[in-house]
């Protein structure tokens, strides 16, 4: 069986910087200090993930369709069994080692600071999978689906790297969960003086009291609750409040400080052909005179690429309903999901410095099709690149119409029985 590495030969430039992770001998050693212990197979753990790897490049096919593309032969089933025998700790391991060092590859290019800051994007969404009672039980479901008539559906907090697109990480929770509970550990990516941007979930006072207590900066819009009266860029001393946030254990909130002191800025943005929006926002970055107003309403309106990297995520590549029908199965599939984003994200950094633009104009579809189909190792590729549109608004509306089948309002086998009542009548 051909390498990782090897499989993965498409990222052009940058196929050595993925070399000593993704090779078998140091993939197997990761399982290894994860305890984990296999016979010789035909399908050992670093040929499983390489067939894991590509099965997520290819559309996340069926375990059934892996095999037509792979160098030996075996059953859906066995490749099926060998995927889960994989350890989740060391296959999270692998993954992440491998995205960290995609990251780092072109962290070392010198990517743009804003003001000297590093920034990054944060945001919280869901994905769904497959109605089994263990993926109920840890996961849950939306509370207007009847039992047994919808699906289970995670939380899922992502950060981006704001220069590059790479995903720092991705934290899988229970659907009614709040995105600030698991914050914690999106700051763990973080250096002092770092910027993080969201939306106005995460400009809270807890929030911002975190991260002006580890060094860190904020940029969120300000929380609808607060008022929006007084000068348009002024200093605030918001208060402790009284009560603690159900996300944070009351050791953290005694720890931060009675006062946190913020700036609030508001402006109103004229667009042509639209009606002008007037826009607050909340940080701890408080020198005007270093931090201008205008730059700071524009570095929040960047948030929305947040927006696209998951919508790159969901749609695109697929991890809008994953396949696994056990907890570690969905988690393992997550953690391959990442990896092959940043794969793709690698891509299109190596064609817009080729090309030339912006990697937020190389078209990410079109990247990951040169990852799936893409032969050959000439260097540099070139890949579409998408028009600059920057007042361009589209509905968040679907055309095509549902087809005219009846909604699952009640458990399968009741209305199987009922069919066949209806075939016992007539």
């Amino acid at each position: 069986m051909a390498s990782i590495a090897r499989s993965l030969q498409r990222i052009k430039n940058r196929s050595l910087a993925l070399e000593g992770v993704l090779e078998p001998d140091a993939a197997e050693r990761v399982f290894r200090e994860h305890g984990h212990e296999w016979r010789e197979r035909e399908l050992p753990p670093a040929t499983t993930l390489d067939l894991f790897i590509r099965q997520v490049i290819d559309g996340n096919v069926s375990c059934g369709a892996v095999r037509h593309g792979a160098d030996e032969a075996f059953t859906g089933g066995a490749y099926c069994q060998a995927r889960s025998r994989l350890p989740l700790a060391g296959i999270t391991g692998v993954c992440m080692t491998a995205a960290r060092q995609v990251r780092v590859a072109y962290e070392s290019d010198g990517p743009p600071l804003w003001h000297g800051h590093r920034t990054f994007h944060v945001d919280g969404t869901s994905f769904s999978m497959p109605d089994t009672p263990a993926l109920q039980q840890t996961f849950g479901q939306p509370g207007g689906q009847k039992p047994g008539c919808g699906f289970p559906v995670a939380h899922l907090l992502v950060s981006f790297d704001a220069a590059t697109g790479m995903l720092l990480d991705a934290v899988p929770a229970p659907m009614r969960t709040h995105d600030l509970r698991d914050v914690r550990w999106i700051h763990r990516h973080l250096n002092t003086g770092d910027v993080l941007i969201g939306d106005k979930a995460f400009g809270s006072w807890a929030h911002m009291a975190m991260l002006q207590q580890a060094g860190l900066h904020g940029v969120f819009p300000l929380h609808q609750r607060r008022p929006t009266c007084g000068a348009s860029d002024r200093i605030e001393r918001w208060p402790k409040p009284p009560l603690k946030p159900a996300w944070m254990s009351g050791q953290e909130f005694d720890a931060l400080p009675n006062e946190l002191k913020v700036r609030v800025v508001r402006r109103t943005i004229h667009r042509r052909g639209f009606r002008p929006m007037t826009v607050h926002l909340v940080t701890t970055l408080l020198d005007e005179q270093t931090y201008p107003a205008e730059e700071l309403i524009e570095l929040g309106r960047d948030r929305w690429f947040a927006e696209l990297n998951i919508r790159h995520l969901k749609t695109t590549m697929g991890l809008d309903v994953l396949k696994c029908k056990s907890v570690d199965g969905v988690l393992k599939e997550l953690a391959v999901f990442c990896l092959v984003y940043n794969l793709v994200r690698a891509v299109m950094l190596d064609a817009s410095s080729a090309q030339g633009v912006s990697v937020d104009r190389i078209s990410f579809a079109d990247a990951l099709a040169h990852l799936r189909h893409g032969r050959g190792m000439s260097t540099p590729v070139r890949l579409m690149t998408n028009p600059l549109r920057p007042t361009r608004r589209e509905p968040r509306a679907i055309k095509r119409r549902p087809k005219e089948y009846d909604r699952l309002n009640r458990p399968r086998d009741q209305m199987r029985k009922a069919l066949k009542y209806q075939e016992k009548a007539a």
